[in-house]
């Protein structure tokens, strides 16, 4: 008996939904998967990544240079305590540049929107749900490190979360805190080895300075964020011709901390560093006149040479 030819077309029809549907299915997978892809690398761009290694970098840089007793390098490596506080230190400030980024979203928008956007991938329920986990985590192993190391992170927390909160509305106040709080992230281990002498402090203060002009140069740059969201900074309040001034000022006293430093100090190699910071500073100060936008690029210059400086502290 000779097949019916509707068979054969519903069949090859069947066959070719069956096709579709497989294919559909493997397009929806790839774009969930890339979807997924996109909202971890907007994960990532939200904690700063590149910050918080920076920062563990230098950590591990003074542990293994400025805090080590030991001459081998590598059974310095064995000390378990000094990797859990690394860590905790890169959980807290990761949290807090996710809590920063949850409170200033809108200003953000404005001053940049690209990235915000990308950012906004990730929705803002799920990033103070993630900045919870990220402090209740580095929070534990701090407890589990040292009793009075988890201390100084409960603070540290709850500082990067007021910073956030209050702090970034006040005009003076804003900067001030900005910087003192990116120095302290590099200070944990100091509170942990008890080994604050005349030479880390000059030089965290010789830090603190620079972070505090480049917070000023953001003031300057950021204005228009400022003014539409209603906050608060030294350039919405007294003018961006004065706030060059101030950056200006900021720096030249700087050179004075230099100076003290250098006299407790009287390695070669810091009058290298040193010097080389001192003339990039005053290129800055010529620059926030004119040009402005290489002044970033300096900042970052400035603060690797910081960083290698470490090695002979």
């Amino acid at each position: 008996m000779k097949k019916p030819r509707n068979n054969w077309v519903i069949t090859n029809w069947n066959w070719y939904n069956a096709s579709n549907f497989g294919f559909e299915m493997n397009a929806n997978a790839t774009q969930k998967r890339d979807s997924g892809y996109l909202k971890l690398i907007a994960l990532l761009s939200s904690v700063r990544w590149k910050n918080v290694l920076f920062t563990a970098i230098v950590q591990y840089i003074a542990f293994l240079f400025a805090f080590n007793t030991k001459e081998n390098i590598f059974h310095s490596l064995g000390e378990v305590k000094v990797h859990l506080i690394i860590i905790s230190t890169a959980l807290i400030l990761a949290g807090g540049y996710i809590i920063n980024n949850f409170y200033d979203v809108e200003k953000d928008l404005i001053n940049r929107p690209h990235r915000t956007r990308f950012q906004n991938i990730v929705s803002r329920g799920f990033k103070l749900k993630f900045y919870l986990v990220l402090n209740l985590i580095g929070l534990a192993i701090a407890l589990y490190a040292s009793f009075h190391i988890f201390l100084f992170f409960c603070f540290y927390a709850f500082a990067l979360w007021f910073y956030s909160h209050k702090l970034s509305r006040l005009v003076l106040i804003r900067e001030l805190s900005a910087s003192f709080l990116t120095v302290l992230a590099l200070f944990s281990l100091v509170f942990y080895f008890r080994n604050l002498n005349l030479l880390f402090f000059l030089y965290g203060m010789n830090l603190f300075f620079i972070l505090f002009a480049r917070e000023i140069y953001k003031d300057i740059i950021w204005m228009k964020g400022d003014v539409v969201t209603g906050y608060n900074s030294i350039a919405t309040k007294i003018g961006v011709e004065t706030s060059k001034r101030i950056f200006q000022v900021i720096l030249i006293v700087s050179y004075i901390v230099d100076g003290v430093f250098l006299w407790a100090n009287t390695k070669p190699e810091f009058f290298y560093i040193l010097g080389s910071i001192a003339i990039l500073k005053t290129i800055m100060i010529v620059l926030i006149d004119s040009n402005q936008k290489p002044i970033h690029r300096i900042l970052q210059l400035i603060i690797l040479l910081f960083t290698l400086g470490i090695l002979w502290l």
